[in-house]
């Protein structure tokens, strides 16, 4: 199997991971080896602490291991949807599965491989001139985003660390949010400032935060992407981004980009997701419909306009509003529930549940649903505020 591996065993001796030696990483991954040996089937990454996950993540692909990465905090609703769906279809050899709220919420797994991930760190590294991708992560691996990090230092001959301390000369992928606070210090902005370039994604940025990154003169580049794509597929040029509120964001690799006649973007190119574990593959020449709204300029830059769907996209993570609604139809006392996204500086959008309880029982308070809730759901899908109301509302046209 060693022979069929997507690099060599050998490029894993190289200091290039911070905190441990590229001598004690190849031992870790040997020694890794020799444990998924005694075992079949698809390799489940949990692991949060950085050094732990590459050491198992490198070890299950260079064995052509099929590798399942899945959130460590995921609520129990979550953990089962996974079970449900590792249990229907096992991924392929070399398949390499990242969990994905996709389109309709729930748990999917979108399966990439070695070669359309690769395509994608490529296309980055490209981006930005070639040569070594040096990357100072502080995104979760078990994320698409956090993932490419590693990815693009392993493949280009770069480094990648995980303090955000130090991040100068190094690139830093964060979702607007994390930018804004940053923003908010004379330390964070010098942080920012010493940076080779600071990659902001994952939800559209405020027009008050790009303003506010243009005033700084930050090195700044919005860029779009989402696990279907192996992360970033369109970035727009830190001098364009700095020049122009207006500009749009250029295609990465051999990406193309087109906008259906009801106007939701489509994907093609080489670092497009296979399809969803338990579902139909992707036609790589139709290409992936994103339900992103969007158009192209004359010279073929996107401009995105929003989600065409239901979603609610509170930091970068993606919440169906039907998803939190069901469970807190779930609790007692609850008769009637609708959750939506309301506008949010900080984090673009926050979830708001309207709920209305049994008159003729003790009205439970916000808090202690939004406890019950945290047991079930992940964090970033529970509401911010739960607000009641004492009357059915057969319009959806809730009061406060």
């Amino acid at each position: 199997m060693e022979a069929t591996a997507p690099f060599e065993l050998d490029e894993l001796r190289r200091d290039w991971i911070a905190g441990i030696s590229g001598a004690a990483f190849h031992r870790k991954v040997s020694g890794a080896r020799a444990s998924l040996e005694k075992s079949g089937g698809a390799v489940v990454i949990r692991e949060e602490e950085p050094v732990a996950f590459a050491v198992k993540f490198f070890a299950a692909v260079s064995m052509c291991r099929p590798v399942v990465l899945a959130n460590p905090r995921w609520g129990r609703k979550e953990r089962s949807e996974f079970e449900e769906l590792m249990a229907s279809d096992e991924p392929a050899a070399g398949a390499i599965a990242i969990p994905t709220g996709g389109t309709t919420g729930g748990v999917k797994l979108a399966v990439h491989d070695w070669h359309s991930l690769s395509a994608a760190a490529f296309a980055v590294r490209d981006f930005l001139g070639g040569g070594a991708v040096h990357s100072c992560c502080v995104l979760p691996l078990h994320h698409v985003s956090g993932l490419m990090q590693l990815l693009r230092s392993f493949l280009s001959g770069g480094s990648i660390c995980f303090d955000q301390s130090d991040a100068e000369a190094r690139c830093l992928s964060l979702v607007p949010t994390q930018l804004q606070r940053l923003m908010q210090s004379k330390e964070g902005i010098r942080k920012l400032d010493t940076t080779r370039v600071v990659f902001s994604g994952g939800a559209a940025m405020p027009a008050s935060v790009a303003q506010k990154a243009r005033e700084l003169r930050l090195p700044v580049v919005p860029v779009y992407g989402m696990t279907e794509t192996a992360a970033m597929v369109a970035a727009i040029p830190g001098a364009d981004f700095l020049a122009s509120p207006d500009a749009g964001a250029v295609p990465l690799g051999d990406t193309q980009f087109s906008v259906d006649p009801d106007g939701s973007v489509r994907i093609r190119g080489s670092s497009l997701f296979r399809g969803y574990l338990g579902g139909e593959s992707i036609d790589s020449e139709n290409g992936f419909r994103t339900g992103d709204a969007g158009w192209l300029d004359d010279g073929g830059r996107l401009h995105l306009q929003g989600r065409m769907d239901r979603l609610i996209n509170t930091g970068g993570e993606k919440v169906d509003p039907e998803e939190v609604r069901e469970a807190l139809l779930r609790r007692d006392r609850i008769l009637e529930a609708r959750v939506v996204g309301e506008p949010d500086e900080e984090w673009g959008e926050v979830v708001v549940a309207y709920v209305r309880s049994d008159p003729g029982a003790p009205v439970p308070s916000g808090r202690d649903l939004i406890a019950s809730l945290k047991t079930e759901l992940s964090p970033f899908k529970v509401p911010k505020d739960i607000r009641f109301f004492d009357e059915p509302r057969c319009t959806g046209d809730f009061r406060r």
